[in-house]
């Protein structure tokens, strides 16, 4: 018998729905039979993720919002109530990494310049915060209501290159704990999970592109990169999107229902998180 997540007329809310794990999981909820709202900062990808879940008869709409805007969240928020009449689950997969202030691969000495500490700040922990305060009082009020973040191994694996993004993705576990304990007593649950390699579009095609520089096959040069992280990932492989989205699905459905401040590590094993 096919699994019921009990998701089936949820109001949910789906952050980075235009492509990769946010894609995946606002298709996942909408075949589950929750109504969406799809949230990004460019309509065109939201409104193909809206199209598709159209054809196979789900109900999503398309809301481009920037949540760098401090109002930003708040009118994602509103929106979403007017569009479904409440909001009762959240997955969160924003966070785009900081490279316009790397230089030629890295930080520079020290981990980096203010300007990219303030893009991490911005990008990766006030996007969830905003959020996560933009929703969560009306959870609490209307005593249920499940949010996941999209974190990252990055919180527990310390190079120079992620050394912005980790920080923020850290200073976002902590929090979620924080927002986990303030929601439980409401029947509120806030998890996140820590994803590795995501392959999604970019990665694909960097990988691709290196594969062809090298002159190996597609899945060699695949092996090497996760290799290069000094054995830490114990599967030679990167994670699909939907993989990550099936996790984030997992904690936002009623088969979750007593797991709250989670931090759930998907990544084919790493000693990231010994």
């Amino acid at each position: 018998m096919p699994v019921d997540y009990g998701l089936s007329g949820k109001r949910a809310i789906v952050v980075g729905a235009g492509k990769d794990v946010g894609r995946e999981l606002a298709l996942s909820l909408a075949r589950e039979g929750a109504r969406v709202v799809l949230a990004g900062r460019k309509r065109e990808p939201l409104e193909e993720t809206a199209a598709a879940i159209a054809s196979s008869g789900g109900e999503a709409h398309a809301v481009p919002v920037d949540l760098h805007d401090p109002s930003g969240a708040d009118s994602l928020a509103d929106q979403a109530r007017k569009l479904l009449g409440g909001v009762d689950i959240v997955g969160n997969t924003a966070g785009v990494f900081p490279t316009s202030r790397l230089g030629p691969g890295h930080p520079s000495p020290a981990i980096g310049v203010d300007e990219g500490w303030n893009e991490a700040f911005e990008w990766v922990l006030m996007s969830a915060v905003r959020l996560t305060r933009a929703v969560l009082p009306g959870m609490i009020e209307q005593q249920s209501g499940a949010m996941v973040h999209l974190g990252a191994n990055s919180s527990r694996d310390y190079r120079r290159m992620t050394g912005q993004f980790g920080a923020m993705k850290a200073a976002l576990a902590h929090v979620v704990k924080n927002w986990a304990r303030e929601g439980g007593e409401a029947g509120v649950r806030v998890n996140a999970v820590h994803p590795g390699w995501i392959k999604g579009e970019g990665v694909t095609a960097q990988v691709t592109k290196s594969a062809q520089e090298a002159g190996v096959s597609f899945e060699e040069q695949e092996r090497a990169q996760v290799g290069s992280h000094a054995g830490h990932y114990w599967t030679p492989r990167m994670g699909l999107p939907s993989e990550y989205a099936d996790a984030m699905l997992f904690l936002l459905s009623d088969r979750a229902s007593y797991i709250n401040g989670a931090m759930l590590p998907v990544d084919g094993g790493s000693s990231s998180w010994d």
